[in-house]
C-alpha cells in the first residue's frame, strides 16, 4: 500500500466521524464564539500531532527495521525529556541528558523484558509488538517522571541541610539520599495505588478488548493487560533510578555536596574576596590560604544565616495541638495544620503582604489534586463528585497570584474543605477579598482559617470519607501602628450571612476551635487584642 492510498483510506475513515463535530459546533457558534474557535485551535493542532503520529507509524510499520525502531524509541525518549525538564522545573543543562538516556534506557530495557518473557516475540524488536508496547510504556513513564523528579529535588532543595549532615555524620552519598529518594517512590506509588481499582474498571477491559480484536484468546488479552500493567509501575521506578544515577555527577560534586549549595559557597567567596583582603598566614601557599579563608567566611555567612532564618518569628501560626492528630506542611504561600481523621487542615495559616495580593498568575490553568505528603485515604477530586459541596479554598487562590509554584500549591486538597456553594460564591468570598484589601491598607496582616464541626457524627463526602465542616472561621491579625485582631465565623450553608453578625473576637474563636492563635505575641499585647472585635476599627 502506498502513502497516497493510505492517507486515502484513512480520510475515507476520518471525514463521516469529524461530521459528528457539527451539532456542537453549531452550538459553539451560537453561543461562544470566541470559545469555538479555542476549541478548533486545540482540534486541529491535534489533527496534525495525530496525523504525524500516523505517518511515523506508517513508516516504522512498513519498514519494520530493529535499527529504525530504537532511532523512533530514542526521538521519542528526547521529547519525553523535554516535556519532563520543562514540567517538573528542572536545570535544562544538568538534567536534560540524563532524563533523556534514563527514559530510552529504562523503557527499552522493560520493553525488551516484557516482549522475551512475556509474549516470546521473534523478532525481537519487530514493530508488530515493539513499538505498542514502547507507546504504553513512553506514556505511563512521562507522566511519573514528572511526579517523582519534582518530589526528589524539591524535597532536596527545601532540606538540603538534612542531607549535609548526613554526610558530614559519615554516611555514604546514597545513603544519605534515601529520605528523598523515598518521597519520589511515594509520588510515583501513592498515585498508581489509587488509580489501579478505577484502572481495572475502565482502562485495562479496553486494552484488553484491543488486545482480543487483535487476535488474542480472552485469557491471553487478560494475562498480557495485567504483566503491563505491572511493568509500567515496574518501570517508573527503573526509569527513576536510571535517571538519577545519570544525573548523579551533574547534579552532585566530588564529595557529594549539593552543587546548589556549592554555587552558593562560590557566590559568597566572591562576595567575600572582593570586599575585604585576606591575610596570608605564614608557611601557606597563597591561592590555598585565599581558598580556606574565604570558605569558612562563607560557611560562618551560611550559618549566620540559617540561625537568623530559626528565630524569624512567625506570627500567624497557632501553638501547636495536643487534642487531635496534626501534621505541619509547608507551602510556598501558606502554612497548613492537617488531620489525617477529618481528612481536613485543622487550620491554614500565612503571612499576606501587600505585593503578594498581586501577580499575573491565574486559577484557570490551575487543577485540584490531592496531596502526597499526607498518608492515605486522603481527599481526592472524586470525593466532591455529587456531593453538592465546593471545593473550598481556605488559603484563596487569589492570596497566591503572586508565584507560579504559590498558585499551584494553593490547589492542593490539603488547603481545601466541603465549602457550601452559596457561601463560598458570596460571604466567603467578600472575606477574602476584604483580608486583601486590609493587606494593602496596613502592608501586611496575618491569617488564619479553618472548620469547625458541631454535628456527631460528622457529615462525611466520598469515599474517602471527607468531614464536611458545619461552620469555618477566619482570624485576622494586623500588626502596623495600633495593633488590632478580629475573627470571623460562617454557618457551612448557602443561606443569606451578613459580615457584622459573622464577628467574633478573637478569644471567641479559640474557646469554640480550641486552638491558640499568635502565641508568638506579647502575652499583654495578646490578651487586649484578642478580647476585642470591632469591624468598624479596621
Amino acid at each position: 500500500m502506498t502513502i497516497i492510498s493510505y492517507l486515502t483510506q484513512l480520510l475515507k475513515h476520518l471525514v463521516p466521524g469529524l461530521l459528528l463535530l457539527v451539532v456542537p459546533l453549531c452550538l459553539l457558534y451560537l453561543f461562544d464564539r470566541q470559545l469555538m474557535r479555542r476549541f478548533l485551535i486545540s482540534f486541529g493542532r491535534m489533527l496534525l500531532q495525530m496525523g504525524l503520529m500516523a505517518l511515523i507509524l506508517w513508516v516504522l510499520y512498513r519498514v519494520d527495521s530493529p535499527w529504525l525502531n530504537l532511532c523512533w524509541l530514542l526521538l521519542m525518549s528526547v521529547v519525553s525529556a523535554w516535556v519532563v525538564v520543562s514540567r517538573a522545573r528542572l536545570v535544562w543543562s544538568r538534567m536534560f541528558l540524563p532524563v533523556a538516556g534514563g527514559t530510552f534506557l529504562s523503557v527499552l530495557a522493560v520493553t525488551v523484558y516484557v516482549l522475551l518473557a512475556v509474549v516470546h516475540q521473534s523478532p525481537l524488536l519487530s514493530s508488530r509488538w515493539f513499538v505498542p508496547v514502547a507507546c504504553v510504556m513512553l506514556t505511563h513513564v512521562l507522566v511519573t517522571n514528572i511526579r517523582s523528579l519534582s518530589a526528589f529535588y524539591e524535597h532536596l532543595k527545601a532540606d538540603v541541610l538534612a542531607y549535609e549532615t548526613r554526610l558530614a555524620n559519615g554516611q555514604p552519598h546514597w545513603r544519605a539520599l534515601m529520605p528523598f529518594l523515598g518521597k519520589a517512590l511515594q509520588a510515583i506509588i501513592v498515585p498508581a495505588a489509587a488509580s489501579v481499582a478505577v484502572s481495572g474498571l475502565i482502562v485495562l477491559p479496553m486494552l484488553a478488548s484491543g488486545l482480543l480484536l487483535g487476535g488474542m484468546t480472552p485469557i491471553e488479552a487478560v494475562g498480557l493487560t495485567v504483566v503491563i500493567t505491572a511493568a509500567c509501575i515496574a518501570l517508573s521506578v527503573i526509569s527513576l533510578l536510571f535517571i538519577l544515577v545519570l544525573a548523579d555527577c551533574r547534579t552532585f560534586d566530588k564529595r557529594g555536596r549539593f552543587l546548589a549549595v556549592v554555587l552558593l559557597l562560590t557566590l559568597l567567596s566572591c562576595k567575600n574576596t572582593s570586599s575585604s583582603p585576606q591575610t596570608e598566614p605564614i608557611g601557606q601557599q597563597p591561592e590555598q590560604a585565599g581558598f580556606y579563608d574565604t570558605k569558612m567566611a562563607a560557611d560562618k555567612e551560611i550559618r549566620d544565616k540559617q540561625t537568623a532564618a530559626k528565630t524569624i518569628i512567625r506570627y500567624e501560626l497557632p501553638a501547636p495541638l495536643k487534642d487531635r492528630p496534626e501534621q505541619i506542611l509547608r507551602r510556598m504561600g501558606y502554612t497548613v495544620s492537617y488531620n489525617r481523621d477529618t481528612r481536613n487542615a485543622n487550620w491554614v495559616a500565612w503571612h499576606l503582604t501587600k505585593a503578594h495580593t498581586y501577580g499575573s498568575n491565574q486559577r484557570s490553568q490551575e487543577k485540584f489534586t490531592e496531596d502526597n505528603d499526607v498518608p492515605a485515604p486522603r481527599a481526592v477530586d472524586q470525593d466532591y463528585y455529587s456531593s453538592r459541596y465546593d471545593r473550598g479554598h481556605l488559603c484563596p487562590a487569589g492570596d497566591n497570584k503572586w508565584d507560579v509554584k504559590a498558585m499551584s500549591e494553593s490547589f492542593l486538597f490539603t488547603n481545601v474543605c466541603p465549602q457550601n456553594h452559596g457561601l463560598n460564591k458570596y460571604e466567603w468570598n467578600d472575606l477574602e477579598i476584604l483580608c486583601r484589601d486590609w493587606a494593602r491598607q496596613y502592608g501586611a496582616v496575618d491569617i488564619v482559617c479553618g472548620p469547625i464541626y458541631d454535628t456527631t457524627p460528622p457529615k462525611t463526602i466520598g469515599r474517602n470519607k471527607v468531614w464536611v465542616p458545619d461552620r469555618l472561621f477566619k482570624v485576622v491579625l494586623c500588626r502596623s501602628g495600633q495593633p488590632k485582631a478580629i475573627g470571623f465565623i460562617y454557618r457551612n450553608e448557602g443561606v443569606k450571612q451578613s459580615m457584622e453578625q459573622a464577628v467574633y473576637t478573637v478569644d471567641e474563636v479559640e474557646s469554640l476551635t480550641g486552638i491558640d492563635f499568635y502565641p508568638s505575641l506579647d502575652d499583654k499585647l495578646e490578651n487586649r487584642i484578642e478580647a476585642e472585635a470591632r469591624l468598624g476599627d479596621w
